[in-house]
C-alpha cells in the first residue's frame, strides 16, 4: 500500500492519459490527471451547434482487438451501432459489407479505368491478400486484457493457434514495408489509378497498411452519442475510482531532478512517477536538466534533438454543415460514414511538386495562384463523410441532417496563409468551393438547403489540441519516426531517457491512433505497475 499512495501525475487527458488514469486509479494510486484545455478528450469530443451534434476528432473507432477489450476490462458498458463504410468515386458507389466487396470495389475501379484492367486485378489481388494479413493481427481480442490466460482450454485451443498466424502475418506484412506510392508504381503506370487507391492515407504510409486497410473498414464502431461518449466514460471511471481531473493546466516546465512539474501560473505538481500523454515535443521543450547529471542531460538533449526536429503528419480540413434535408437522403446517397472521390483523375502533382513549390515560394506567390491551386486540390482530393445521425438518429433534429466532410491538409500551407493575413478568406473559400463540388456530384444542389456551416483547420487542432503541426496520427510517414514503429517493440514505446517519466499517446509510437493511444497508455501503467512490486 506504501507503493501504491505516491503520486502519480499524468499530463494529457486525450484517450491515453484517461486509460492510463482508470487503471491507475483502480489498482489504488493516488492519480492527478492534467490538461491543457477546459475539458478532456484531447482529438476525441462530440459537441452540438444549434441542435446538431458532431464529432470533432476519429468519425468512428476502428477496434483493432484493442478499443472494446480495454474498455470491458474497465467494467465499462456501453451502446454502440455497426459503422458501415462506403466507397464513391464519381457516380460510382458501393458499401463495404464484407472482404468480398473488394469484387465491387474491382468492378469499379475497371470501369473508371478500362485500359488499366489487368493492373487492377493484380492490384486487388494483393489488397486481399494484405487484407486477409491485417485481419489475423486484429480480428482476435488482445490477450493483456482480462483474465483469458487462466482459461487453460482457450489458450491452447485459441491463443497459441492465433499466436503462430500473427507471426506469420506479420513476417508477410514486413516484406510489403515500402511507401505506398513506391510499391505501386511497380504496378501500374496509371497515376490517375494509383492515387484513386492512396490519396486519402498519409503521404508514403506503407504499403501494408494502406493496400491491407479493407477490412480495416469492417473493424470500425460508433458509440451511442457520438465518438466524445469514450471520453465521457473513461473519465467517469477515473472519477468514480478517486481520481483527481484538473483542467486548464498548462505544464511550462519538467524538472526531473527534483520529480516535480510546474504550470503556467507557477503551481508546481510533484510526482514519483510522470506518464506524458500529452504533445511530445511539448515535453522535449518543457524537460528541464538543471540538476542531473552529466550523462542524464545528454541523454535527454540527444532524444530532445531527435524529438524536435522530426515532422508530424498531414493534418485535416474539416467542415461542419447543417443542411435542411432529411437523413433518409443521405442514407441513399452514400451513407452515414464514406469516402468520397469527385473526380477519377486523382490529385497527381497538385499534392506533389505544385504543392512543395506552393510552401516553398509561399510569399512571392500572387494570391490568385494560391486559390487556383486550391481549387484544384479539393476538386481532386478524397473526402471522409461522416453523419452522425445515420446511426444514432438523436444527434439532430427531425427531418435535417448534420454532416462533417474532411480532407488531408498541409499544416504549413495554412500557417502561411495565416502569416499572410488572409485566413479567414482562405477558409471561406475552402468552405464554400466544397460545398460547391458537393453539390455538382453526389448532393445535388446542396448548397441551397445548407443552415450554417463552420469549419476546423490544422491550425485549429493546433491551437486547441496543442498537437504539434496539428497531426491527428502522430509523425509523418515522409521521414524516419523518432519514436518506436515495429509491432514487437510496442512495450518500449513508453520509455524515456527518465527512468520514472514515460511517454504514451498518438506521439509514442507510430503509426498511431485512437486503439494505440490507448494501448501506449496501458503499457504505461504496467512500467509502474511493474517497478512498483519491486520497491
Amino acid at each position: 500500500m506504501e507503493t501504491r499512495n505516491k503520486k502519480i501525475v499524468i499530463v494529457g487527458a486525450g484517450m491515453a492519459g484517461l486509460t492510463a488514469a482508470a487503471y491507475l486509479c483502480r489498482k489504488k494510486y493516488n492519480v492527478l490527471l492534467l490538461d491543457k484545455n477546459d475539458r478532456t478528450g484531447g482529438l476525441v469530443n462530440t459537441f452540438e451547434s444549434g441542435g446538431f451534434y458532431f464529432d470533432s476528432g476519429p468519425r468512428a473507432f476502428i477496434n483493432s482487438g484493442i478499443v472494446k477489450p480495454i474498455l470491458k476490462d474497465l467494467g465499462i458498458r456501453w451502446d454502440l451501432f455497426e459503422n458501415k463504410i462506403s466507397i464513391g468515386i464519381e457516380d460510382q458507389l458501393f458499401g463495404v459489407n464484407s472482404m468480398d466487396d473488394l469484387q465491387k470495389y474491382q468492378q469499379v475501379l475497371i470501369h473508371l479505368y478500362p485500359e488499366s484492367k489487368d493492373d487492377i486485378n493484380r492490384i486487388i489481388a494483393i489488397m486481399h491478400q494484405l487484407s486477409a494479413y491485417n485481419k489475423v493481427l486484429y480480428e482476435f481480442d488482445n490477450p493483456n486484457f482480462g483474465d483469458v490466460l487462466s482459461d487453460k482450454k482457450f489458450v491452447f485451443k485459441k491463443l497459441i493457434p492465433w499466436t503462430f498466424k500473427f507471426l506469420y502475418a506479420l513476417s508477410k506484412l514486413n516484406q510489403y514495408n515500402l511507401p505506398m506510392e513506391e510499391y505501386l508504381r511497380g504496378l501500374t503506370k496509371n497515376q490517375s489509378l494509383a492515387d484513386i487507391l492512396i490519396q486519402h492515407f498519409f503521404r508514403k504510409t506503407p504499403a501494408y497498411f494502406a493496400l491491407g486497410y479493407f477490412y480495416g473498414y469492417l473493424d470500425y464502431f460508433y458509440p451511442k452519442g457520438g465518438t466524445g461518449a469514450l471520453n465521457r466514460l473513461l473519465k467517469e471511471k477515473v472519477l468514480s475510482w478517486g481520481g483527481d481531473i484538473r483542467l486548464d493546466k498548462n505544464i511550462v516546465e519538467v524538472i526531473p531532478s527534483e520529480s516535480v512539474i510546474v504550470d503556467a501560473e507557477g503551481r508546481r505538481y510533484p510526482y514519483d512517477h510522470l506518464i506524458w500523454a500529452a504533445d511530445l515535443k511539448t515535453l522535449y521543450r518543457c524537460l528541464n536538466p538543471v540538476g542531473l547529471e552529466a550523462k542524464a542531460a545528454h541523454k535527454i538533449q540527444t532524444e530532445a534533438q531527435r524529438i524536435l526536429s522530426s515532422k508530424g503528419a498531414e493534418s485535416v480540413f474539416m467542415l461542419f454543415v447543417a443542411v435542411n434535408r432529411p437523413i433518409s437522403y443521405f442514407q441513399q446517397n452514400g451513407g452515414a460514414h464514406m469516402f468520397y472521390t469527385p473526380s477519377r483523375q486523382g490529385l497527381g502533382e497538385t499534392n506533389k511538386q505544385e504543392r512543395r513549390h506552393l510552401i516553398e515560394n509561399f510569399e512571392k506567390t500572387p494570391k490568385a495562384e494560391v486559390i487556383s491551386w486550391l481549387e484544384k486540390y479539393l476538386q481532386l482530393n478524397t473526402y471522409e463523410i461522416s453523419i452522425p445521425a445515420l446511426r444514432d438518429g438523436s444527434m439532430a433534429p427531425d427531418g435535417q441532417t448534420g454532416l462533417m466532410i474532411s480532407c488531408l491538409f498541409d499544416y504549413d500551407v495554412m500557417e502561411k496563409v495565416e502569416k499572410a493575413g488572409w485566413y479567414d478568406e482562405f477558409k471561406s473559400l475552402t468552405e464554400n468551393r466544397m460545398i460547391d463540388i458537393f453539390s455538382k456530384t453526389i448532393y445535388k444542389n446542396l448548397k441551397e438547403d445548407v443552415l450554417f456551416k463552420f469549419s476546423s483547420t490544422p491550425l485549429t487542432i493546433h491551437q486547441i489540441a496543442g498537437s504539434s503541426e496539428g497531426a491527428i496520427t502522430g509523425w509523418s510517414f515522409e521521414t524516419e519516426p523518432p519514436v518506436i514503429h515495429k509491432l514487437k517493440d510496442i512495450p518500449k514505446s513508453v520509455l524515456t531517457p527518465v527512468s520514472n517519466i514515460y511517454q504514451a499517446g498518438q506521439w509514442a509510437y507510430s503509426p498511431a491512433g485512437v486503439p494505440i493511444a490507448m494501448l501506449t497508455g496501458w503499457y504505461a501503467t504496467q512500467k509502474i505497475l511493474k517497478r512498483s512490486k519491486k520497491q
